[in-house]
């Protein structure tokens, strides 16, 4: 698991992606939206193949290898900011009321110039 206080780009762009989906899509994400290791994840790769060679960039420049948009939101409910429910071939995602929190938050944050690497909520 990833700290929050680590989360980057990838993190937070997968928690903004997961947000929509909940708001648009019954918490159903698209796989081709997701950056997917084929070999760690095989039964979610898209159409769009494998990610494996597009590591998790932490905020401070570290790259992390074989750690993909689906570990991401591991990561993401390990902190209590999502829940993920269905099958493992067919996720559903659910914000928590922190996750709700931390959403308004980030949106304010992109709003005003900010960018996801250097987002930082006020749970951590």
């Amino acid at each position: 698991m990833i700290s929050v206080e680590k989360f980057g780009k990838d993190h937070w762009s997968t928690f903004a992606y997961a947000e929509t989906c909940v708001v648009d899509s019954k918490g159903q994400l698209s796989t081709s939206r997701m950056r997917c290791h084929a070999r760690r994840h095989p039964g979610l790769v898209s159409v769009a193949g494998d990610g494996s060679k597009y590591p998790t960039r932490l905020n401070d420049g570290t790259e992390v290898w074989e750690h993909d948009d689906w570990d991401c939101l591991d990561d993401l409910e390990d902190v209590g900011l999502l829940e993920i429910n269905g099958t493992g071939i067919n996720p559903v995602i659910k914000l928590t009321e922190l996750g709700y929190s931390v959403a308004a938050e980030l949106r304010r944050y992109k709003s005003q110039g900010g960018n996801f690497r250097t987002f930082l909520p006020k749970i951590s």
